[in-house]
């Protein structure tokens, strides 16, 4: 029986930001942009599917800093994107973290 070698959970994919254990590598806000960018970016010319982002967002939503890396900029990037999740015709609750109860109301479809 050949014995294959096992990655570690910290090894990263070639050309890729995440880790096998799929940790994300955005620690500041900067990176956080970079990532939500890519994200909107791919939703604008189709190369990604609703239901990518909409698991790309929860994973951001579910990082332990999230709420150090979260300001004003990153937060309305991940507004647009869940916006066009939605529109897209996924229904979801909004996160409160992204939306206001007053939002909430005016944006439920």
């Amino acid at each position: 029986m050949a014995k294959t070698k096992k990655k570690s959970a910290t090894q990263t994919k070639a050309g890729n930001e995440s880790t096998l254990d799929g940790e994300q590598g955005f620690e500041s806000s900067a990176d956080l942009k970079v990532f939500l960018e890519s994200i909107r970016d791919k939703m604008t010319d189709g190369t990604a599917a609703p239901v990518y982002a909409a698991s790309a967002l929860n994973h951001v939503l579910n990082h332990p800093q999230i709420y150090d890396i979260l300001d004003k900029a990153n937060k309305e990037l991940a507004r647009d994107i869940w916006l066009r999740i939605k529109q897209a015709g996924l229904q979801m609750k909004n996160p409160p973290m992204l939306f206001s109860p007053e939002e909430d109301v005016l944006t439920a479809g």
